[in-house]
């Protein structure tokens, strides 16, 4: 059996990975969602940041993706409750995925990369992009710092404000 889950599609914008099999872990967004917590990918073994990843079809159970993500985390080995929350918020982060396609990361969703003239309130703040801007930031890096690095953009749009 196959499980349908996002592995790094390239080096593209940001890619600190380097992992030979980079899976997508659990973002664990922080309420700094511009230090990259809230726009990056975090690879589930090395925790380090990227941007693209793919759906791809692994051969790997849930259990061991909320196994290797959370030891990849702590540094310890998960307990069934922690496996099993982990596996409930990410069936339900993963519901929407269609194999062969580009996702970024952005405040708690995976967009496609195609996802055009979109609005969305994320885990932080409330957003309305024309294209994803880490797909803005390929040919425009002044995205980064006018947006996602940028704690203004992030308070001026937050949900609780």
């Amino acid at each position: 059996m196959s499980i349908l889950w996002l592995a790094k599609k390239n080096d593209d914008f940001i890619s600190h990975c380097k992992c030979e099999e980079s899976f997508v872990g659990d973002a664990g967004q922080l309420d700094c969602p511009w230090c990259g917590c809230g726009w990056l990918f975090s690879c589930s073994k090395c925790r380090k940041a990227f941007s693209f990843a793919e759906a791809v079809n692994v051969n790997k159970t849930w259990k061991e993706l909320a196994r290797e993500d959370l030891l990849g985390f702590s540094g310890k080995e998960p307990n069934q409750s922690e496996i099993t929350q982990w596996i409930d918020h990410m069936q339900h982060m993963t519901s929407h995925l269609e194999l062969g396609q580009t996702y970024v990361y952005l405040d708690g969703c995976f967009i496609p990369t195609d996802e055009e003239d979109f609005e969305f309130e994320g885990l932080h703040a409330k957003h309305d992009f024309h294209k994803p801007p880490q797909v803005i930031a390929l040919d425009d890096e002044r995205i980064v710092s006018d947006l996602l690095e940028n704690p203004d953009y992030w308070t001026q749009n937050a949900i609780n404000s």
